[in-house]
């Protein structure tokens, strides 16, 4: 049984602009004054930081008033409303399922605790999956995907993913690496050494990949 695991944002769902959209409205329905302020750019700057992640030290005055007055979770609550799904992706998905694969949901999570669960809920993709695996960092991603190999020691593992810097972490010969192309993500050149690599346009191609498993994967 052939195991695939998706990542999220940017390879099934296009949360891009959803981003800078809920960090707008997240701002100037809790926090209105500062639209009209020159402090604006530093208030969406932190919060950008948060989400990601990457915060430093000299927004930390800024981010305890943004928990102040509720926009941090005024951001999570508006963002699965602008995510917009892939063309195919649903059904892609759906597809691989019914041929009997295991298919997984395998991405990063977001900063909010448990928020990777909490939009996979209210975008209504949940429920697509066999399982959903989620992972903070790169050291977290490596164990997350052992244990999944260790589940299915023998079956070929299918990841698809549009950051595919993730990929350079990974050695094993019996999962393909699949790059889904994004005007986001920079490719990463070694990558195209690997016979286990291959690069697509669109989240379709993945059906054609798994018709072709048997080349890619001898």
């Amino acid at each position: 049984m052939t195991v695939y695991l998706f990542d999220f944002d940017g390879t099934l769902v296009d949360s891009h602009e959803a981003v800078e959209k809920a960090l707008r409205l997240a701002i100037e329905r809790t926090m209105p004054a500062v639209i009209e302020s020159e402090l604006y750019d530093e208030y969406y700057r932190a919060l950008f930081l948060f989400i990601k992640g990457k915060l430093t030290y000299r927004h930390l005055g800024v981010i305890h008033e943004l928990v102040a007055q509720g926009t941090i979770h005024e951001y999570y609550r508006l963002m699965p409303t602008f995510i917009k799904d892939f063309p195919n992706a649903r059904r892609v998905v759906r597809t691989l399922r019914k041929r009997g694969r295991l298919v997984v949901s395998f991405s990063g999570e977001h900063t909010y605790p448990g928020g990777k669960v909490i939009f996979l809920k209210k975008t209504n993709w949940y429920d697509e999956f066999d399982s959903i695996v989620t992972f903070k960092g790169t050291g977290d991603m490596l164990q997350k995907f052992e244990s999944v190999r260790d589940l299915h020691p023998d079956e070929p593992i299918v990841w698809i993913d549009d950051s595919p810097s993730r990929f350079t972490y990974v050695t094993d010969d019996n999962t393909l690496l699949v790059q889904k192309a994004s005007p986001y993500k920079h490719d990463v050149a070694l990558l195209f050494e690997r016979d286990n690599f291959l690069k697509i346009r669109n989240i379709r191609e993945v059906l054609d990949v798994d018709d072709r498993l048997g080349e890619f994967m001898e």
